[in-house]
């Protein structure tokens, strides 16, 4: 697993835009909008099987509304991503990552679940409109199933094609809705996502979307996103989402960290946010803020603070060193480097090479004692990389970094 993630990101974002089509104003009852906020709340926090099973049970309670199962299709789709290690900012603000092949396969019955949930909610909303034709907020939730597809298809099948197909078709359905009625603020979310993905295109692949009738604009993208987060009645936290992953791609990262604060204040349970704050501090070259963000995430994981004891420490603790000795943070590196190679679940070679950088650590710190105990660990371990040859080479000489 990469240390770095984002809950956030286009594709959290479209999740949780999507789960949020569940208030959809004439649809929804006061208390079923504050049932499906609670819903949505489980995905804010990570907490992806309460979230499936909350939307599982209020599709019992509202058999008819197309609300309930189209959460849940996203609440499912969203624990594969985390599952993954798939909301990584980096990746998402890293053109083709999701052209590429996944790794790992999204299980059949979860596939199924998934697509089970939007057909649901198709032909729900689709009821819905043969008894109240033209209403406005059973065509938002046929919008947001063609979104939940074409999100489906980019990060999970890896078809840019397919999901352009769907995200026009959801495009169309919210784009006349906000027409007929501009004050419908939550489907500007929609609206804004797809004319940013759309403008945002490279020139290669932008003139045949272009012949094929996709159109977009970074600015209107911006406009419309801005909206939902300010007026919109339901999405305004899922704006804000991907405002902040748009202002990262922007440069513009002073705005992208006042997103990510206020999402990870409201959400404080939610790890991600907390890491996401990290990397906007370290791409805005404020490196003692990073590290000390990037310890506290590991802090809180090592107190077990609730939904924090679900990160992987003996997967990230190696990468996150790494991370903190780069950005200068030696003290809090070699806690880490030391509590990755004394656990027993880090994978073997991030073992050896987390003794060999802490002894490298402690010899300029003058500790050669506690270093070269670190460097006989070392020895004990098979040679990963050379790492026994290395280890020798300290033994007899104190390791120097000005050499």
């Amino acid at each position: 697993m990469r240390f770095g993630f984002s809950a956030s990101l286009l594709g959290v974002v479209l999740a949780t835009s999507l789960a949020s089509a569940a208030s959809a104003e004439r649809l929804r009852s006061a208390e079923y909008k504050a049932a499906s906020i609670q819903g949505n709340t489980h995905l804010y926090r990570l907490e992806h099987d309460k979230s499936v099973a909350f939307f599982t049970e209020l599709e019992k309670e509202y058999p008819h509304h197309p609300g309930p199962p189209l959460a849940r299709s996203i609440a499912i789709w969203f624990r594969e991503l985390v599952a993954r290690d798939d909301l990584d900012l980096d990746r998402f603000i890293s053109p083709g990552y999701f052209n590429r092949p996944a790794n790992e396969a999204m299980s059949e019955e979860d596939k199924e679940a998934f697509f089970d949930g939007v057909r649901q909610s198709q032909e729900r909303a689709t009821r819905y409109l043969e008894q109240h034709p033209g209403d406005i907020d059973a065509r938002y939730y046929l919008g947001a199933c063609q979104s939940a597809l074409g999100v489906f298809a980019f990060t999970i099948e890896r078809s840019f094609r397919k999901a352009l197909k769907h995200g026009k078709k959801s495009y169309r359905i919210q784009r006349e809705i906000v027409d007929e009625n501009p004050d419908f603020n939550d489907a500007y979310m929609t609206v804004g996502s797809y004319e940013y993905v759309v403008g945002n295109l490279p020139w290669y692949i932008k003139w045949i979307a272009t012949l094929a009738g996709y159109h977009g604009s970074e600015v209107r993208g911006f406009e419309y996103l801005t909206r939902a987060a300010t007026k919109g009645n339901f999405v305004k936290d899922d704006a804000r989402l991907l405002l902040m992953v748009m202002y990262v791609r922007e440069d513009e990262n002073a705005y992208a960290l006042e997103m990510a604060r206020q999402l990870h204040g409201k959400y404080p349970e939610n790890y991600l946010l907390h890491i996401n704050k990290a990397q906007i501090l370290e791409r805005m070259g404020r490196r003692v803020d990073a590290a000390k963000t990037y310890a506290a995430v590991a802090r809180r994981a090592l107190d077990k603070i609730p939904n924090y004891q679900n990160l992987p420490l003996d997967k990230i603790r190696y990468p996150l060193a790494q991370r903190l000795l780069a950005l200068g943070s030696q003290d809090e590196a070699l806690d880490q480097f030391q509590g990755a190679a004394e656990d027993p679940g880090t994978p073997g070679r991030e073992r050896a090479l987390s003794h060999l950088r802490a002894g490298e650590i402690l010899d300029t710190m003058g500790r050669r004692e506690e270093a070269t105990a670190h460097y006989r660990r070392v020895q004990e371990l098979p040679d990963y990389d050379g790492t026994h040859g290395t280890a020798a080479g300290y033994l007899r000489h104190p390791y120097d970094r000005e050499q």
